[in-house]
C-alpha cells in the first residue's frame, strides 16, 4: 500500500485565517464565491511555544452558537490539505453524529471549510494522514456486514482526489467500534477498540501491515492501558512515543493527555500526563502532531476554554527525559 511509508516534513507556519462555507469537492477550481484566508501553513498562526496557544480562534467551522465542535486537525505532509472532525449532530437531527471537513491550499490562500468528498452521508472522524501523505485514516459508521458501530477506513490518494474508502479489515474492526487510528512510518496502526480482551472499557491496540493487510493486533499492555478508558492515540511516526486520552481517578474522571515513550517492540514505560500547559480542568482531548512532529494540536474539553489550541512538541521532550535521561534514546533497547 502506498501512503504508509516515508516522512515528509511539512513546511513552517504564516499568515491569516478566516471561516467560510463552499460547496466544493474533488480538485476542481472553487468558485469565485470561494471563503478563502490569505497564508501560508497553519494559516497564519504565529507558532506557540511551551504555553498552549489558542488555534484559529478556537473554531475552523461558522459556529453562531458558540458551541466550538470543531476537533481532530489532520494537516498533510506537503502543506496543501487540512482535515478536520466535526460534531454535527443536533436534537432535531442526531445522525449522522460527525462530519469530515477540509481546508485545501490554493496559491497562497486555504480553501473551505467543505465536507470531504467521501463525506456526509455517514458519521465519518477521526481523521489522519500516513506520514508520507498517500493515504487517509478515519472511523465511519457505514455498515459492514462483519462488525458493528463505527469502523476504521482508509482511502489512498489519487489523481483528482481519493480513493473510495477502504475497510481496514475483520482483524482491526470488530463488532465492538473502533476508532482513532494513527500510522507510523513502517505501516503500524495504533487505534481505540471496545473489544472484550482488554484490561478496561476501551483500550489501544497496534496492528502490523504484513502482506497487504492489517493483522497481528496486539494490545498495547498495562503500562498504557488501566481498567479505565483509553483512547484518541496519536502515534509518532518513528513510535518513539505514543500520545492518548484517558480519564484516570487522579483527575476525577476529567479526561487528560498522557504520553507513554517505547523502549522496544511494544514495551512501554508507565504513561504520565503532560502537565498542566496541556490539561487542566477543562479537559483536554483528540491530540493530533503536525506534520513534522514540532506542535501537538488538542482540544479543550468544556467550559470557557473550550476550543482548538495547540504547543510546542519540546513538552514531550522535556518528559522524555525526565522519564528516560538525556542521554537514552527512546527506541533503544
Amino acid at each position: 500500500m502506498r501512503g504508509i511509508l516515508h516522512y515528509r516534513v511539512a513546511l513552517s507556519a504564516a499568515v491569516l485565517f478566516l471561516l467560510g462555507n463552499l460547496a466544493w469537492s474533488g480538485c476542481a477550481d472553487p468558485p469565485s464565491t470561494e471563503a478563502a484566508a490569505s497564508g501560508g501553513d497553519y494559516f497564519g498562526e504565529e507558532p506557540p511555544g511551551l504555553e498552549a496557544r489558542i488555534f484559529a480562534g478556537g473554531e475552523l467551522t461558522p459556529d453562531p452558537l458558540g458551541e466550538k465542535n470543531s476537533f481532530n486537525l489532520a494537516f498533510s505532509p506537503d502543506g496543501q490539505e487540512m482535515f478536520f472532525s466535526y460534531y454535527k449532530g443536533t436534537e432535531e437531527h442526531p445522525e449522522p453524529a460527525y462530519e469530515i471537513k477540509t481546508f485545501k491550499k490554493r496559491g497562497d490562500r486555504w480553501v473551505g471549510p467543505t465536507t470531504a468528498a467521501f463525506a456526509g452521508e455517514y458519521s465519518d472522524v477521526d481523521i489522519t494522514f500516513s506520514p508520507d501523505g498517500h493515504t487517509i485514516f478515519f472511523a465511519s459508521d457505514r455498515h459492514n456486514p462483519e462488525t458493528a458501530d463505527l469502523d476504521i477506513y482508509y482511502a489512498t490518494r489519487e489523481r483528482g482526489g481519493w480513493s473510495e474508502p477502504i475497510h481496514a479489515g475483520p482483524e482491526v474492526n470488530s463488532m465492538d467500534g473502533e476508532v482513532y487510528p494513527s500510522i507510523s512510518e513502517n505501516g503500524n496502526l495504533f487505534f481505540r477498540s471496545e473489544r472484550p480482551d482488554g484490561f478496561g472499557s476501551a483500550d489501544l491496540y497496534r496492528a502490523e501491515w504484513i502482506d497487504g493487510r492489517f493483522t497481528n493486533v496486539r494490545n498495547l499492555g498495562p503500562q498504557v492501558n488501566t481498567e479505565h478508558h483509553e483512547s484518541n492515540s496519536v502515534i509518532a511516526a518513528d513510535e518513539s512515543f505514543i500520545l492518548f486520552v484517558t480519564n484516570r481517578p487522579a483527575h476525577e474522571g476529567i479526561y487528560h493527555i498522557y504520553v507513554s515513550f517505547q523502549v522496544g517492540d511494544n514495551v512501554w514505560t508507565p504513561a504520565v500526563g503532560l502537565g498542566p500547559e496541556v490539561n487542566s480542568d477543562a479537559g483536554a482531548g483528540t491530540p493530533t502532531l503536525s506534520p513534522d512532529g514540532h506542535y501537538l494540536f488538542f482540544k479543550k474539553r468544556q467550559g470557557p476554554e473550550r476550543g482548538l489550541y495547540w504547543i510546542s512538541t519540546e513538552i514531550i521532550q522535556q518528559i522524555r527525559e525526565r522519564v528516560l535521561g538525556p542521554s537514552k534514546s527512546p527506541s533503544s533497547s
